[in-house]
């Protein structure tokens, strides 16, 4: 068995990150909550939760429906599901595996059949009203960690593994996988550029077929 795991934020989506995509509805940024995160003085749940916060400071009551409104904006990028049921059809199995909301995951899950779906939650009660936590099921800087537990589910070994990213964040995936794809990566990107074995730019993201043929030979 084959497994492919995609990035969704800037992968599957033609948008680099579905917080941001929140943040500019209601005004809002999370820079300085990066840049702790970043710096290790927050833990990723703490992010998610300050994050959610200024969200809530905006719209008090602020429900699931809501936030699916505002994603379900979110275009899903060029050539996905083709490529996906190009994999299904060579028997591979396929993951999102990201560190984007979970409504988003969810929705992009269904829409291009994925088998497994794997992102960070944004809590909501009974009511289905955000209670403003996160539930962090991958953690940004250790994505590896996420693939690693899939595969051991699966019985899948490293070499039968393919991981498509877009940033940094994903270079981690790589390190779990005999092929990693690097597609679209920013310039800035240089961990992920350096530690891919293939860097694909390319507007439909069926165009990165070609290099995963080598995981069917």
């Amino acid at each position: 068995m084959k497994l492919v795991v995609f990035d969704m934020d800037g992968v599957l989506t033609e948008y680099f990150s579905s917080w941001v995509w929140v943040h500019e509805h209601f005004g809002t940024d999370n820079d300085e909550s990066l840049r702790l995160y970043m710096e290790g003085k927050i833990d990723d749940e703490e992010f998610m939760r300050r994050d959610i916060e200024l969200w809530t400071s905006k719209k008090e009551g602020l429900t699931k429906k809501h936030l699916q409104e505002i994603l379900d904006r979110v275009p899903i990028r060029k050539g996905s599901k083709e490529l996906i049921d190009w994999l299904h059809e060579r028997g591979a199995k396929t993951a999102i595996v990201s560190g984007g909301i979970d409504i988003l995951a969810e929705r992009i899950g269904k829409e291009l059949e994925m088998d497994f779906v794997l992102s960070n939650i944004v809590e909501v009660d009974d009511n289905e009203t955000v209670t403003g936590n996160g539930i962090s099921r991958v953690k940004l800087k250790n994505k590896a960690e996420a693939v690693r537990n899939l595969r051991k589910e699966l019985g899948i070994e490293k070499a039968d593994c393919a991981a498509v990213g877009d940033s940094d964040i994903d270079a981690s995936m790589f390190s779990e996988c005999g092929l990693g794809i690097a597609f679209n990566p920013k310039p800035s990107a240089t961990v992920l550029i350096d530690s891919a074995d293939v860097v694909v730019n390319a507007e439909r993201l069926d165009e990165i077929k070609p290099y995963l043929e080598i995981l069917f030979e």
